[in-house]
């Protein structure tokens, strides 16, 4: 089914077919919607002791839903986040060449010093 995703879903619980509850709608933008992930127990434990990373915000496409009832946003069989789209914003590029940045970088600390 592909069901229609609309404002009265945001903060609902997304429930995988095997009943977890992996996140919650954040907001909603025509056929996709915005998961906020709900990490487990474990999963803060992990990451409080930096063994792993709570997951980030991640896109969901209607196409992977099987039905939206008044308390909560039911997907299909098999749905992986893995086809799910990562929300995290790209890194800034931070390395840039000296023609880049029309200044010379040789007397900066931590500047790679030519041989003299």
């Amino acid at each position: 089914m592909c069901a229609t995703f609309s404002d009265e879903d945001i903060d609902k619980p997304v429930e995988r077919a095997d009943g977890k509850v992996i996140g919650t709608i954040g907001s909603v933008e025509g056929n996709r919607a915005r998961v906020e992930p709900a990490p487990d127990v474990v999963d803060t434990i992990k990451a409080r002791f930096g063994w792993a990373e709570i997951d980030d915000p991640f896109t969901l496409d209607a196409d992977a839903v099987d039905a939206i009832t008044e308390t909560r946003v039911h997907l299909e069989e098999g749905f992986s986040r893995d086809g799910a789209t990562d929300t995290r914003p790209e890194p800034d590029r931070e390395t840039e060449t000296e023609s880049e940045s029309g200044r010379d970088t040789a007397d900066e600390p931590g500047s790679p010093q030519p041989d003299r």
